[in-house]
């Protein structure tokens, strides 16, 4: 058998000449220190292993009450959220924009104030050329300000638009799966916005 090259014992780190090509310490007592660090090693890789398990279980537990929880949520609440996005999303299009209706720069609340209610135009409360910033006041106190919404939005998004907004619309009826996918969208559109005017500032 022909004789090995000498190594470094893994524990101690003195050099010494092997005997057999798998043996990687000088001494029993070198071989020993080894196991152990390899057994408590593999006890510590283990823990970590089930660990992980247990924090995916308990992921996974998470996402089925959460399902399980939307799952008896009425099509209101879907509803809610979506239109919380849209509005948020007007807000942030129009941001730096008077109130549509009084045309005032001001400092205090404002809101994504709909030409055509949402009450009685349903089909109309995702309609981007329907809403725009409008102070609360406006949209609270005077119901909407319409003598002064009309002009300006004319103003805004032009006649020919402004005359598809008031003519026929098909109704629509909206299932959860459509509010998620609203909500979705205009959280993107107003991630987006954002990011876009601060890469320009």
């Amino acid at each position: 058998m022909p004789k090995l090259p000498r190594r470094k014992c893994l524990e101690c780190r003195e050099w010494f000449i092997p005997q057999y090509s798998n043996v990687v310490w000088c001494t029993p007592e070198c071989g020993a220190a080894i196991a152990l660090k390899r057994r408590d090693k593999e006890k510590q890789q283990a823990i970590a292993r089930l660990e992980k398990k247990r924090k995916k279980e308990l992921v996974e537990q998470k996402d089925k009450l959460k399902a399980r929880r939307l799952a008896v949520k009425p099509l209101s609440y879907f509803a809610k959220l979506a239109q919380a996005e849209f509005n948020a999303y007007i807000r942030e299009r129009d941001a730096g924009l008077p109130c549509i209706s009084c045309d005032r720069y001001h400092d205090g609340q404002h809101h994504a104030g709909h030409y055509r209610t949402v009450g009685s135009n349903p089909e109309l409360r995702f309609d981007e050329d329907n809403c725009h910033r409008q102070c609360a006041p406006c949209n609270n106190h005077f119901s909407g300000n319409i003598g002064g919404y009309t002009p300006n939005l004319i103003s805004k998004i032009g006649q020919a638009r402004f005359d598809a907004l008031m003519g026929p619309h098909e109704a629509k009826r909206y299932r959860r799966e459509d509010f998620e996918r609203i909500r979705d969208e205009y959280r993107a559109k107003r991630k987006a916005l954002i990011a876009s005017r601060e890469v320009a500032a």
